[in-house]
C-alpha cells in the first residue's frame, strides 16, 4: 500500500447527522470496556500472566492518577493529591505491584515498550522516578532499544522532571496542548500560555527525546473553528513528530466534574463536525500525513512505515506501531490486554495500595476473549488503521443490516467481501466498525460521539 493511497484527500467532507452525532466505542480494544464483568478476578490475571509464551514481547503501562490541578474536560482516572491521598504511598504501591507483576512473567519475557500516562506523570518527583525505572528494570527484563514514552502537562514539565525521565530512557513525550485561546482554557479550568508549552518543547528536544507528540481537542465549550486552526498551526510549528486530534467526550454522569462545563457553550451538529474536518486540513496543509481518524504524523514518522506496510495497531493509548503481544498496565484504574483476556484493576487509589500492600493484584473486573471475540476485534481493528479489509462471510453477512445503508451513503464500499472506507467514510470509520460488533448493536451503552 503507498503512500498516496491512505493519504486522506483535503475535500470538503459531508456532514451527515445520523451517523456523526451516533454515539459509538472507540474500539481501543475488543470487547470494550463497557463489557467487562466482576467473573475476571486477580487469579485469572495472574494465569494468563503465567502463561504468557517464552520471550514474549511486552508493553508495560503505568498509571499515575494524580495531577496538580484538575481540568474540566477530562476523561481521565484522576484527583488532585490530598493529605489523605498523597504521591508517595501510591509509588510505593506502584513499585510493588510491578514487582508482584514481574515474579509472575516469564522471566525471558523482553519489554520492548514502556509508557507513564495518567493524570500527569510530571507531578512526580526525580526521586520517585528513579525507584519507579529500578523497579521496573530489575523485575523485567527490558530492551536496550526499547521506546519509553510518557505524557506530560506543559505546566508541569519542569526541567528537573524531564532530566529525570531522560535519564530513565525517555524516548517520545506527549504534551497535551488542547487549545490556546485563553477564553477557552478559563471555560475548562486549564490555563496555560504559549511560553509554558514552547519551554517544555525546548527542554525536551535539549534532552535528546527523540519523538515528540502534541495533543489538541476540538468541541470544547466556547470553541469556535478559528481557535481550532490557531491551535493547529501552533503545535506545527512546533516541529511535532505526531498530533493526535480528540474531540470532547461530555459525560458528566461518568466524570462528575464535567458539571462544571456549560453545556450551551458546546460545539453541536455540524459545528463540532466542522471543527474535526477543519483540524485535519491545517494539520494535513502545514505536510501531516493522517494516520487512522484521529491521528496525523510527520512523514518519516514510524507511524507512518507502521500504516504504509500494514502493522499498524490500536491500544489504549491509541494508534502505534507497538507490536507486542501482551500490554500490561500497572497502578489504580490501569488495563491490562494479554492472550485471551483484558483485565483492569480497581479504580480506587485506597483500595488499590491495601490490595498491594497484602500481596494480591487489585483486579476488579475484565473479560475473557471468545474465538469470535478474536476474530471481530481483528475485523474491527484493521478496519480503523486499514480502511480496508477482506471480510469472513459470515460476519458480512451478520453484519449487512447495519452496513448497507452506509454503503448506499458512499461511506463504504463492498467488492464482494472486500471492504474498502471510502474518502467520504473515513470520517465515520468508528460508525463503520460498529457494523460488525454485534454486542454494539444489542447495547444502549453511552459512548463518545462518533466525530
Amino acid at each position: 500500500m503507498s503512500v498516496t493511497s491512505f493519504h486522506s484527500s483535503r475535500r470538503k467532507w459531508d456532514y451527515i447527522p445520523e451517523y456523526a452525532l451516533a454515539q459509538t466505542p472507540r474500539y481501543t480494544s475488543y470487547p470494550p470496556a463497557n463489557r467487562f464483568t466482576t467473573d475476571v478476578d486477580a487469579i485469572k490475571a495472574g494465569s494468563a500472566i503465567a502463561a504468557l509464551p517464552a520471550n514474549a514481547p511486552l508493553s508495560l503501562y503505568l498509571h499515575i492518577p494524580f495531577c496538580q490541578k484538575l481540568c474540566w474536560y477530562c476523561g481521565c482516572h484522576t484527583s488532585v493529591p490530598t493529605i489523605a491521598d498523597p504521591v508517595e504511598p501510591y509509588v510505593d504501591a506502584l513499585i510493588r505491584e510491578i514487582e508482584l507483576v514481574g515474579r509472575i512473567a516469564p522471566a525471558d519475557a523482553v519489554v520492548e515498550h514502556i509508557h507513564f500516562g495518567g493524570g500527569s506523570p510530571d507531578i512526580l518527583t526525580p526521586d520517585q522516578l528513579k525507584r519507579l525505572f529500578a523497579a521496573l528494570r530489575s523485575s523485567f527484563q527490558v530492551s536496550r532499544f526499547a521506546e519509553i514514552a510518557a505524557e506530560l502537562d506543559p505546566r508541569g514539565a519542569c526541567e528537573e522532571v524531564i532530566e529525570a525521565f531522560a535519564t530513565g530512557g525517555l524516548t517520545r513525550a506527549s504534551l497535551g496542548v488542547q487549545v490556546l485561546d485563553s477564553s477557552v482554557q478559563k471555560r475548562i479550568n486549564r490555563i496555560q500560555t504559549e511560553d509554558q508549552i514552547t519551554a517544555a518543547v525546548r527542554l525536551l528536544r535539549s534532552a535528546e527525546v527523540a519523538s515528540l507528540n502534541l495533543d489538541i481537542m476540538y468541541g470544547l465549550p466556547g470553541q469556535t473553528r478559528e481557535h481550532v486552526i490557531e491551535t493547529a498551526l501552533f503545535v506545527a510549528a512546533q516541529d511535532a513528530d505526531r498530533v493526535a486530534t480528540f474531540g470532547y467526550a461530555h459525560v458528566p454522569w461518568m466524570k462528575k466534574h464535567q458539571n462544571s462545563i456549560a453545556t450551551a457553550e458546546l460545539a453541536t451538529g455540524e459545528e463540532r463536525f466542522r471543527q474535526a474536518e477543519i483540524a485535519a486540513s491545517t494539520l494535513e496543509t502545514a505536510g501531516y500525513l493522517p494516520v487512522g481518524f484521529d491521528h496525523f504524523a510527520a512523514p518519516g514518522d514510524s507511524l507512518v512505515t507502521a500504516e504504509r506496510e500494514g502493522r499498524l495497531r490500536r491500544n489504549f493509548q491509541g494508534y502505534t506501531d507497538d507490536n507486542a503481544i501482551a500490554l500490561i498496565g500497572f497502578g489504580a484504574s490501569a488495563i491490562s490486554s494479554l492472550p485471551g483476556l483484558t483485565y483492569q484493576n480497581t479504580t480506587d487509589t485506597s483500595v488499590y495500595k491495601s490490595e498491594i500492600m497484602a500481596g494480591r493484584m487489585p483486579v476488579v473486573r475484565g473479560v475473557e476473549h471468545t474465538q469470535e471475540d478474536r476474530r471481530t476485534g481483528d475485523l474491527i481493528e484493521r478496519i480503523l488503521c486499514e480502511f480496508e479489509v477482506d471480510v469472513p462471510g459470515d460476519l458480512l453477512i451478520a453484519a449487512c443490516p447495519q452496513l448497507i445503508p452506509l454503503t448506499r451513503a458512499g461511506l463504504a464500499h463492498l467488492s464482494g467481501t472486500h471492504l474498502t472506507v471510502t474518502d467520504s467514510g473515513r470520517p465515520y470509520v468508528r460508525n463503520i466498525a460498529a457494523c460488525f460488533d454485534p454486542e454494539f448493536v444489542r447495547s444502549a451503552g453511552r459512548h463518545s460521539l462518533a466525530v
